[in-house]
């Protein structure tokens, strides 16, 4: 047996060892035969209650909660793939969530979600034509995924970089060789690429416990430039803490004071793993296409269709 339908029957195995799938139906697989499209159960946080849901139906729900409806259909294509591949990495990896459930609507845990019923309430004047073209990205992307070494990789995505993603190393200290730091020279029209939060001194010393901006300190960087830790008077914290605590969009500041008056200078929004979305649509506006998107933000991968 070659190492390729090897590979391809350990994604199989994977996918479905939930009680998707039967014994026969991936042996259907291996004779390149369709297959029934599995389903998967999610804990809608708000609601407190489970729901069962075809795995492409959910996929929709996924862009369209996660993804801007009005982006261009390219983007749109390449976020399908992305959530698919996640959504098949969380399947594979086994944990329960809420009520038992598969997966969970809670973005903390794992992906967001949105009914067609409540993008409507959130849409009302475009929810047709934006629903259509939800549809037709993943329709067009059907069953596909992204993998390394024959396995669905961990596709992770954020809103807006600011011009350079990061590496899982640096925020996990874990390398994952498809999660790489590269530069992103497209995202620059979000909203958020770059940005100021400003804060009076007794608002700072509310949130952080610190009274003078001259007692905060950057004092770790990755390369990419976001920072790693702080130090709060003599206190040492995380980014990603201070982050929290200031509501920040991101890691990727520098400090200035003004006055009485202390502003932090923001880049991105997100963790900065994984693919941009904005820089996505970016790429898509000038003519890249969803396959050049996801290369781009996830090196050395390879492509499946699942064929459901």
């Amino acid at each position: 047996m070659s190492r390729k339908t090897k590979n391809k029957l350990i994604i199989i195995a994977g996918i479905f060892f939930l009680g998707f799938i039967t014994c026969m139906l991936i042996r259907a697989c291996k004779q390149s035969e369709q297959i029934s499209e599995p389903s998967i159960s999610l804990y809608l946080s708000q609601e407190k209650r489970c729901i069962e849901l075809k795995l492409e139906e959910y996929i929709q729900g996924v862009v369209a909660a996660e993804m801007p409806a009005s982006f261009e259909l390219e983007a749109l294509k390449a976020q399908a793939v992305a959530a698919r591949t996640y959504t098949l990495r969380k399947l594979i990896d086994g944990r329960k969530y809420a009520l038992n459930s598969d997966l969970s609507d809670n973005i903390y845990e794992c992906q967001a979600y949105i009914s067609w019923e409540e993008f409507g309430h959130r849409h009302p004047q475009a929810k047709q034509l934006w629903q259509k073209r939800i549809e037709q990205a993943c329709n067009e992307t059907r069953g596909e995924i992204m993998l390394y070494n024959g396995e669905p990789i961990d596709a992770l995505y954020h809103s807006t970089c600011g011009g350079k993603t990061e590496s899982a190393l640096e925020s996990w200290g874990k390398d994952t060789p498809y999660l790489r730091s590269v530069n992103c020279g497209y995202c620059q029209h979000a909203k958020h690429y770059e940005s100021i939060q400003v804060f009076s001194i007794r608002e700072f010393q509310q949130l952080t416990g610190v009274s003078s901006a001259e007692k905060v300190k950057i004092i770790k960087k990755t390369p990419a430039g976001r920072s790693k830790k702080l130090q709060l008077n003599d206190r040492l914290i995380s980014a990603e803490e201070f982050r929290r605590l200031c509501h920040l969009p991101s890691t990727w500041w520098s400090f200035k004071k003004k006055e009485d008056k202390f502003l932090i200078e923001s880049k991105g929004y997100g963790h900065g793993l994984g693919m941009c979305q904005y820089g996505a649509n970016g790429m898509a506006a000038q003519g890249k296409n969803y396959h050049d998107i996801l290369d781009k933000y996830y090196q050395n991968i390879d492509y499946y269709r699942m064929n459901y």
